[in-house]
């Protein structure tokens, strides 16, 4: 770099600090949405053509302050940003990450004498398993992903070679990844299916991307028990896998933990896992943000024989609140990945050989053949913030969904949506402290209304926005997001239009909560 480019990189380098930094203290009173003005000046703003000649490095940076960045979503990572289940990023992570791109590092190849960096990304993975209280035996294969969607992806691969590998009229250990879509004659219908509650639209890509398919012949919906719509009919499923083992037929259970518009959670994890192995069907768990529901002792129970699954899908950017993209993908054993993403038996790139090795190179475990350290930003905020500090985060994070709810419940206005769990079964299980920890219950996570951080509501009939009107759930959204203090995202509930508040991230306090009932209150009453 000759001195010229050093001088404007630090001129540069100045101008992006004293930016984050004003963003930091500012982020809070931010107005989420920008504006349309804003967009329009930004999509004007580029480029119809590549330039002959470059800005340079400090005109560059002033042209995205001034035009680019405006256009974009201006809080996403700020304290009322509800739309998506997704987090902020904790201090630690963000300059973590800001490091992370300035060492740009591939992390792909394990070489213990050159580079430390998939060592650190596999210990970061244990880690991430002690947060949920889950035992690193439990699942031995693991990587870091760019999402819970790719984790999804990985899952349903592990699963497919799995179970052709024990196919009844394939060969032993047949593998598809190495000789391809097998033929089996003997069968009507799919190889196979995959059997879930209310799986999420991920399953639906990597199933069509791992080549099961993603068709309603392949993705079938189990049944449900009559008292609680969000848990699986277990003599329905054991009928079904006991039926499908006669025949031959290669089954995939989904489970999610937390259902994606209201967070709930069924019950019988334990029992569900039970009859999968029983009846050789494999079992995955999308846990992309539930499953921390694991890291608060009071919140345990929802998520109770997480460790009993085949593979198991967490979201980082979710409630770990690290930067995107993270996702978190684990499984029995690392040979279930390593067949289905290594190539043949001498036939791997010379030069990226390293040997037996007691860690597996993440070339062989996940997606990409180059990645950036996705879990140097994890790991800095798991040691920053430790066990107490993220059971803080996602115990103010469901109090305040809960306080939320209960402003819903108390207004004439609105109609809470979730199933309330307060006085159920659930909420049976709040009355103590928790014997293993001695910790004692937030009253706001003990009294519980909603089943974790998502809130699901409407406008009642007695409101301006009755659901009579279909196209009430999306005017009211549009309403509330345009004030630019907070966003939500409309959704479907029931066969009814609806509103979705989800709670995720670690700046959101007492302050927004006032925000909040503000806003709510004014779209309705017209003051806003």
């Amino acid at each position: 770099m000759s001195s010229q480019d050093q001088h404007e990189f630090e001129v540069a380098f100045s101008t992006v600090v004293s930016h984050i930094l004003h963003r930091n203290t500012t982020l809070s009173h931010t107005s989420i949405l920008p504006s349309r003005d804003a967009i329009s000046t930004t999509l004007s703003s580029l480029p119809e053509t590549l330039p002959e000649e470059g800005r340079g490095t400090d005109s560059t940076m002033q042209h995205l302050f001034s035009s680019v960045l405006p256009g974009i979503l201006q809080a996403q990572n700020g304290p009322r940003y509800f739309g998506f289940v997704v987090g902020g990023v904790t201090p630690a992570a963000q300059l973590t990450d800001m490091l992370l791109s300035s060492y740009d590092e591939n992390v792909q190849v394990y070489m213990p004498n050159t580079t430390a960096s998939v060592a650190i990304e596999a210990r970061t993975l244990e880690l991430a398993l002690d947060l949920l209280h889950i035992s690193r035996d439990a699942y031995q294969g693991r990587t870091i992903t760019t999402g819970a969607t790719a984790s999804n992806v990985l899952g349903l691969a592990c699963a497919r070679d799995h179970l052709y590998a024990n196919y009844k009229y394939l060969p032993p250990g047949y593998s598809l990844a190495q000789r391809g879509p097998p033929s089996v004659p003997n069968l009507t219908g799919p190889p196979i299916i995959i059997l879930g509650l209310h799986p999420h639209f991920s399953i639906l890509k990597a199933a069509a991307l791992v080549g099961i398919g993603a068709g309603p012949e392949v993705v079938q919906q189990l049944s449900s028990r009559q008292d609680d719509e969000l848990a699986i009919d277990l003599e329905v499923l054991e009928k079904r896998l006991k039926e499908e083992r006669e025949v031959g037929r290669g089954v995939i259970v989904t489970y999610g933990l937390g259902e994606v518009n209201t967070g709930g959670f069924g019950q019988g994890l334990p029992e569900v896992a039970r009859i999968c192995k029983r009846y050789d069907a494999w079992l995955h768990v999308d846990g992309a943000f539930g499953g921390f529901a694991g890291v608060v002792p009071e919140l345990r129970h929802l998520v109770e024989g997480i460790d009993q699954a085949d593979s198991l899908t967490l979201d980082g950017h979710k409630w770990l609140n690290v930067p995107y993209d993270t996702g978190l993908f684990y499984t029995r054993t690392p040979s279930l990945l390593t067949n289905v993403l290594a190539p043949p038996t001498g036939q791997g790139p010379a030069y990226l050989s390293t040997g037996d090795l007691d860690i597996p190179s993440p070339l062989y475990m996940g997606i990409e053949n180059s990645r950036r350290f996705r879990a140097l930003p994890l790991l800095a905020s798991l040691l920053s913030l430790g066990r107490e500090g993220y059971v803080d985060i996602i115990r103010r994070n469901v109090s305040f969904a809960q306080n939320v709810a209960r402003f819903l419940l108390q207004s004439d206005s609105y109609e809470l949506l979730n199933p309330i769990i307060s006085q159920g079964s659930h909420g049976d299980q709040f009355e103590n402290q928790d014997e293993s920890t001695g910790v004692g219950k937030d009253d706001q996570i003990k009294d519980r209304i909603v089943s974790l951080n998502i809130v699901l509501f409407r406008g009642s009939s007695n409101s301006i926005y009755p659901p009579s009107d279909l196209t009430s759930a999306r005017r009211l959204t549009e309403k509330i997001n345009s004030t630019g203090k907070m966003y939500v995202s409309s959704t479907v509930w029931r066969g009814l239009g609806a509103v979705r508040i989800a709670v995720s991230n670690w700046r959101t306090g007492d302050e927004d909560l006032i925000i909040v009932k503000d806003v709510l209150d004014g779209v309705m009453n017209e003051k806003i």
